[in-house]
């Protein structure tokens, strides 16, 4: 899981096997610890992004967390996407794989080395499908 901001920031969690609504909420207990502004978040369809826990959850926490569903099968319109776009084609999908220990690795060490890039996490708004939510960034502020 990840999220990206408008200011060039990343956070991220890996979860070995399937993500649930549970795992998704304390994902997201972590992002809007301490803020000032709610956090927007585009999100798909998972099922997960669906799920009762994860209703509930945004529902109490409303004063700090908004979601918003992209539409479905469009990941091109979400600019996280991107992220894992990068990962899988231009880092690890180009380096052969020993095991899961490995892929780990590997996956921690270049969503950490993407997570200091601000440049190219602000790259991702500026594409053709995502322009639009840096726009609807300006009208929330």
């Amino acid at each position: 899981m990840s999220v990206i901001t408008t200011e060039g920031e990343m956070r991220y969690s890996v979860k070995e096997g399937s993500i649930k609504g549970d795992v998704f909420v304390e994902f997201l207990k972590h992002l809007i610890q301490d803020r000032d502004r709610p956090l927007i978040l585009l999100v798909d369809h998972a099922t997960f992004h669906h799920s009762k826990v994860v209703r509930d959850f945004v529902s109490i926490h409303r004063s700090k967390l908004r979601v918003f569903f992209l539409p479905k099968r469009a990941p091109e319109m979400n600019p996280d996407e991107q992220v894992w776009n990068e990962i899988k084609t231009n880092h690890i999908g180009k380096q052969p794989v020993k095991d899961k220990m490995d892929l780990k690795k590997r996956l921690y060490s270049t969503l950490g080395s993407l997570q200091k890039n601000t440049k190219r996490i602000l790259s991702f708004f500026h594409l053709p499908d995502t322009k639009y939510a840096l726009q609807a960034e300006l009208c929330e502020s």
